[in-house]
């Protein structure tokens, strides 16, 4: 009996990068195949996450792409991680994220069902909640979801297109929700490469109103780690949160970063982002129960960060240069 055969799409971003370098040395019982549109400079070297298997350049909202995909490779499971992602190019334009994030996964749910996928995995974030405050509970699965900006909200339509599927059209699915990742190869603009990147360059950090805002972190790894014993436990028409327990605010990220450089951070305020929400926390429990949790403590995944950072400085010189 064959292999089941697993397409991913967006691997070559930060997180499904990722993610193909730890199932193709790990997932040897699944045959894997993705897709990314590489459309970043920087992407590029996340091609090589992709260089031994299948690997298709294109655009998930392009349906002669998708149906060809399709028609060569017959996959039995998605992982659908593309996904336009920088809330704050959200704000700007919301049109590129409700071409990927909407348009796009509304192609690859057509696909499905056309060729009789056997499960959707939907990468969703703990972002569609909306915010917390001090002292409130984490979100669990059942917490309505509230999405406050235009990145969240092209993410909760996607997981509505794909539980639409399931009640229409029979579609197996599962949803997962992360919270805020770190790790290596992750785009300059986000908060843990741009500290890492201002301090080395004896830059100020821009950081954003207070800087008081409260995110959960988890290890890019440990996410990916999650997902595939999700897909492992063949569990269908599921919802998961996936996140470490651990929250810092933005200012104490930076400490921790400044600790691991042994060096004194120069903090630039600026301009808050128009509704920016003020804490994320998840709930986990449910995902526990499967037998999983976070193989790296906060400080052994942010010092593996760092030094990836420190080895690899071509990655966000490459982006400044681009920008």
């Amino acid at each position: 009996m064959k292999n089941k055969k697993v397409l991913v799409t967006g691997s070559c971003g930060f997180i499904f990068s990722n993610f193909m370098r730890k199932v193709m040395r790990e997932q040897e019982q699944y045959q894997f195949v993705s897709i990314d549109r590489v459309l970043a400079p920087y992407n590029i070297y996340n091609i090589k996450a992709n260089s031994d298997h299948p690997f298709y350049m294109g655009d998930i909202a392009d349906e002669q792409f998708i149906e060809n995909v399709f028609q060569i490779e017959k996959p039995d499971i998605i992982i659908h991680g593309a996904a336009e992602s920088f809330v704050d190019d959200s704000i700007k334009s919301a049109g590129p994220f409700i071409h990927s994030n909407v348009v796009g996964t509304q192609v690859l749910v057509d696909a499905a069902l056309r060729h009789n996928v056997n499960r959707f995995v939907y990468i969703s974030t703990d972002e569609v909640y909306g915010q917390l405050q001090p002292g409130d509970p984490s979100w669990n699965e059942n917490t309505p979801i509230n999405p406050r900006n235009p990145y969240s909200a092209s993410k909760a339509s996607g997981e509505l297109i794909v539980k639409a599927a399931n009640q229409t059209h029979g579609l197996n699915y599962i949803i997962t929700r992360c919270c805020n990742n770190y790790g290596p190869s992750q785009p300059y603009r986000n908060l843990v490469p741009k500290i890492i990147y201002s301090m080395k360059n004896n830059k100020p950090i821009p950081i954003h109103g207070s800087g008081k805002q409260f995110r959960e972190w988890i290890f890019v790894e440990d996410h990916c780690s999650a997902i595939m014993k999700i897909v492992n436990e063949n569990i269908v028409n599921e919802t998961f949160n996936v996140g470490s327990g651990v929250e810092f605010t933005n200012l104490e990220m930076i400490n921790h970063i400044s600790l691991l450089l042994n060096q004194k951070p120069e903090i630039k305020f600026v301009k808050d982002r128009p509704g920016h929400d003020f804490r994320y926390s998840v709930d986990c429990r449910k995902l526990h129960q499967l037998g999983w949790s976070p193989s790296f403590s906060f400080e052994d995944g942010l010092k593996k960060c760092v030094d990836w950072y420190l080895e690899n400085d071509f990655y966000w010189h490459q982006q400044i240069k681009s920008k």
